[in-house]
């Protein structure tokens, strides 16, 4: 996560793209942006469940039956999820990528074989403290329908990264300056206690990573490649911290780390890209409107229907596979 730092201060968004967040109207403590009456009253008497920030912005099911299997009405109980690689894996990244954070290995590096050793030598210690979660992501490499992961490579794309990341910040040790962003304003996991019955999440929200200095909140995603609706997660984040306290947010940064390999014929060594982007009125409306939706999918008595076949990718990689095809989901193999 070092190369947010580095990204964020040669490319100065605060000074290139002041405009686009000068007149935002959608904050957090703006009624505009609260649930309705039904709803709020709905989660107020707790006969609907109060959804989080991901509930509302990772929209992987076409039909969002997956959101009312969590959350609806007639939810199913947890104990029928299907535990996948890549949601195990997302995990492993997390811990990683805020391992390197912490770390002070850079302090006196001055040399690309001192930035190896030492990250070879934290690397070392990761997977030693981290040994049982991944034993369990081996065991889920292979599902009963596809090949999802190959975790020995995943840890040598997080070995690189840290190189990369450790790089990054010795780089940035020489050239920050007083106003620049440093690794000390970077809030990790953060609660953020926000009115559940006013801006429709649940309290605390908790964002990978807040910066409220510079008006910046974050979160880390992985996956096979960067998908828009990943910027709605940070648009909820921070309308619920504009909801708590009153201060604004006006950037989302994504860090996306690709822990899957798109191409079966090659094995490119890859780095976690940086997404840096305004968190403006569109945006926030979009993740308003999600947001409306899937408190209608979670108030009706039945869940949605089965996607059309042609939108059915993604069902292999769904919690709720096996249950939709006991109800009589048909699925061709990918």
């Amino acid at each position: 996560m070092l190369q947010i730092i580095a990204a964020w201060n040669l490319v100065h968004p605060q000074d290139n793209m002041a405009k686009a967040v000068s007149d935002i109207k959608l904050r957090g403590n703006n009624k505009e942006t609260f649930l309705t009456g039904e709803f709020a009253n709905g989660i107020a008497s707790k006969k609907i469940r109060c959804l989080s920030v991901s509930n509302i912005a990772d929209k992987h099911c076409p039909t969002r039956r997956d959101l009312y299997f969590y959350k609806g009405i007639n939810r199913l109980r947890r104990a029928r999820e299907q535990q996948l690689w890549g949601n195990k894996a997302g995990y492993i990244v997390e811990e990683y990528v805020e391992s390197v954070l912490r770390s002070k290995a850079w302090k006196a590096t001055k040399a690309y074989s001192e930035v190896i050793k030492k990250r070879n030598g934290c690397h070392s210690r990761f997977i030693k403290e981290n040994r049982e979660s991944l034993n369990r992501l081996e065991e889920l490499e292979v599902s009963p329908s596809v090949k999802e992961g190959d975790t020995d490579w995943l840890l040598t794309l997080l070995s690189h990264n840290g190189r990369a990341e450790l790089g990054l910040n010795i780089l940035h040790s020489l050239l920050k300056e007083n106003d620049s962003l440093d690794a000390k304003h970077v809030q990790i996991k953060e609660k953020v206690k926000s009115h559940p019955t006013q801006i429709g999440m649940n309290s605390p929200v908790i964002p990978d990573f807040i910066i409220p200095e510079f008006g910046i909140v974050g979160d880390i995603k992985t996956g096979v490649e960067f998908a828009p609706f990943f910027q709605l997660t940070c648009a909820g984040y921070a309308l619920a911290y504009e909801n708590e306290n009153g201060h604004t947010i006006n950037w989302g940064i994504i860090y996306f780390f690709p822990t899957r390999n798109p191409s079966a014929y090659v094995r490119p060594i890859t780095f976690a890209q940086v997404y840096i982007f305004p968190i403006d009125d569109e945006l926030r409306q979009w993740f308003l409107d999600i947001r409306d939706e899937a408190y209608r999918i979670i108030s009706r008595r039945d869940p949605p229907s089965f996607p059309d076949v042609d939108k059915r990718k993604t069902c292999l990689y769904c919690k709720f596979r096996n249950h939709c095809v006991d109800c009589g989901l048909e699925l061709q193999e990918q």
